[in-house]
């Protein structure tokens, strides 16, 4: 009889433990992975940056602040996407506006509904205003910041907003499960244009 973590492991006939170790050992290693991923993300609230991608369209990341600036000409882009897909609720007309207009992602492509469809889901771009703190609040989102910080001005950082695993398709998580921390970046996208579009 072996004692490991308070656990009675015991072996058969065999002289294998009836429970893994191994499973024991993962199981310890995942928490641990996601203590450090929880400690960096507060890091990163704390200094309103995004960890990960910051490849995001609309703004540049400054090298030194490690903040999103401003791309004066993409902005008008997320703003045309927001009003055309308000206007018409449909992501196909949409990507046939920007292809007649030739307009480029950051890579130079193409638009595709894809990608339209993140843009409008990113809460990135939502100015953090009442309309925002009251859908973040309403959804049950853990805000990191308070009632004063949304100011009008800058915009919403979101995260665990999605479950990515490797191989597999983004799973986007609900609002509920979201840790929403005010930006230092501009926002583009009023509050309530961005929850109406969610809706």
């Amino acid at each position: 009889v072996y004692f490991v973590n308070d656990n009675i492991w015991t072996l058969d006939g065999d002289g294998e433990l009836r429970l893994t170790i191994m499973a024991t050992m993962a199981q310890e290693e995942s928490r641990k992975i996601s203590e450090r991923s929880l400690a960096g993300q507060r890091v990163s609230r704390e200094k309103g940056v995004l960890y990960g991608n910051g490849n995001i369209f609309g703004y540049t990341r400054n090298k030194l602040t490690k903040q999103f600036e401003i791309d004066p000409d993409q902005a008008e882009t997320v703003k045309m996407i927001f009003d055309l897909y308000m206007e018409t609720d449909s992501l196909t007309a949409v990507e046939a506006e920007l292809l007649r207009q030739r307009i480029k992602t950051k890579q130079g492509k193409d638009f595709t509904r894809f990608a339209i469809k993140a843009i409008l889901q990113n809460p990135v771009y939502m100015v953090a205003d009442q309309e925002a703190y009251d859908y973040l609040t309403e959804k049950e989102a853990d805000l990191f910041s308070d009632r004063a910080e949304f100011d009008g001005k800058h915009g919403i950082m979101a995260y665990n907003r999605t479950d990515q695993e490797k191989g597999k398709t983004t799973q986007y998580n609900p609002v509920n499960e979201w840790i929403v921390a005010v930006g230092k970046h501009p926002g583009l996208i009023p509050g309530k244009t961005w929850v109406r579009v969610q809706e």
